[in-house]
């Protein structure tokens, strides 16, 4: 019920049957464009205007189930995306984070997480912490296009510290082949004032001779990838309506980039566009010192507060927003894409045990950490450690929910 664009073109192979350029059709693509931006309501369920989009404008590489020889088998397919309750709270995370909202809406939408209510004004940015193959770089993509199609003279980044993050099957080629089906299917198709396959830079726009003077008219919208690893300063002067760090669990130097790059997002108390820095763990701990940093410290790093209600002893403090591998994970979600998580943990379970037979730390580490139950797992290393890690980070994080560092005296034993 949420994806009636979708649905009406997975039927048809077009979005409309109305007659192009007549009065109804222009009504039908302005209310398309409306509810990419705002937003959309249907039977009492309100999306926000980028999961509008990513629902609707933004086919994806995914599993689908169909039947051979009369059996249900799996494969992957080009289409649309599915609702999952967990994206329906990240992509509201996300409106809140930029624009705020009224405490009464908020408690409306009964979102899996509890947002901090001094946060819930707006103007913060946000880190996302996750299980692999969760799909973010296709919904952070999604973010770029709608912005790239729908927002005028919007400039919009993606940072990463290796280019293979952007380029390839990356993220800034996602928004490149979410770009040819917009272009292909809709009328809002933008001509291109500027097209840099090599700087990863494309903007809309066209121009035009007046009286002599070239002048650059149109959208004027811009999305560009950097590496930081090629160009360190790169994040210097990107002021942007949205602003991504990929895979920030691979990010030397995070921390520095971020802090450069929110200068430009903040004047003041006021916010002019979003930061979102997201990745998942299993690496070595020297690349994972920045994510952690501004997971474990959102109001220092100016980002939203979400309770921490997955870590054990965390009661009371606050984190990123986190996705857990039993959230959405495929077989465990049932038909309103809500997450079966109860049986998706007694499988996961299963297979941890599996991996710890393998007889390799390493390999039960690395799977610990990229398909974890708690951010603890994922910002943790495993590696090299006889302490039992999880029991430290349990009584680390009562520790700091309890304001215990303080008690007693500094001796020596």
């Amino acid at each position: 019920m949420l994806s009636p664009a979708a649905n009406y073109f997975k039927q048809h192979g077009f979005y409309t049957d109305i007659t192009p350029k007549t009065k109804d059709w222009y009504q039908f693509w302005r209310e398309e464009r409306r509810r990419c931006l705002e937003g959309y309501t249907v039977d009492g369920m309100s999306i926000t205007g980028y999961h509008y989009f990513y629902l609707n404008y933004f086919p994806i590489d995914r599993a689908i189930e169909y039947e051979h020889n009369g059996r249900l088998v799996k494969k992957r397919e080009h289409t649309f995306p599915d609702f999952y309750d967990t994206d329906y709270d990240f992509f509201w995370v996300v409106e809140i984070a930029r624009y705020g909202i009224e405490k009464d809406k908020y408690e409306s939408l009964n979102l899996g997480v509890d947002i901090h209510l001094d946060d819930i004004k707006g103007e913060k940015q946000l880190t996302v912490l996750k299980a692999r193959r969760k799909g973010y770089s296709y919904k952070c993509s999604s973010m770029l296009c709608r912005n790239y199609y729908h927002i005028k003279r919007s400039k919009n980044f993606v940072f990463a510290y290796d280019k293979k993050y952007l380029e390839g099957d990356g993220i800034y080629q996602k928004f490149l082949d979410g770009m040819s089906f917009i272009d292909q299917n809709t009328p809002f198709a933008q001509p291109r004032l500027i097209e840099r396959p090599a700087q990863m830079l494309v903007k809309s726009g066209y121009k035009s001779v007046e009286n002599g003077i070239e002048i650059e008219k149109g959208a004027q919208s811009l999305v560009q990838g950097i590496s930081l690893k090629d160009n360190p300063d790169g994040a210097r002067g990107k002021a942007g309506e949205l602003i991504l760090f990929e895979e920030m669990g691979k990010f030397p130097g995070l921390k520095k980039a971020w802090d450069i790059t929110h200068h430009t997002v903040k004047e003041g108390k006021d916010a002019l566009g979003i930061m979102i820095a997201f990745g998942t763990g299993g690496t070595e701990e020297a690349d994972f010192t920045g994510a952690e940093q501004l997971f474990y410290n959102p109001e220092e790093n100016d980002c939203i507060r979400i309770e921490n209600q997955w870590d054990e002893g965390a009661g009371g403090t606050h984190s990123g927003f986190f996705v857990p591998i039993y959230a959405n994970l495929r077989g465990f979600i049932d038909e309103n894409g809500n997450s079966l998580k109860d049986k998706a943990i007694e499988y996961e379970n299963a297979q941890r045990q599996i991996k710890k037979k393998s007889g390799s730390s390493d390999t039960y580490s690395q799977y610990i950490a990229e398909t974890p139950f708690k951010p603890s797992e994922a910002v943790l290393s495993f590696d090299m450690n006889i302490f039992p890690t999880q029991e430290l980070a349990a009584q680390r994080n009562e520790v700091i929910a309890k304001n215990k560092q303080n008690i007693g005296s500094a001796g020596w034993l």
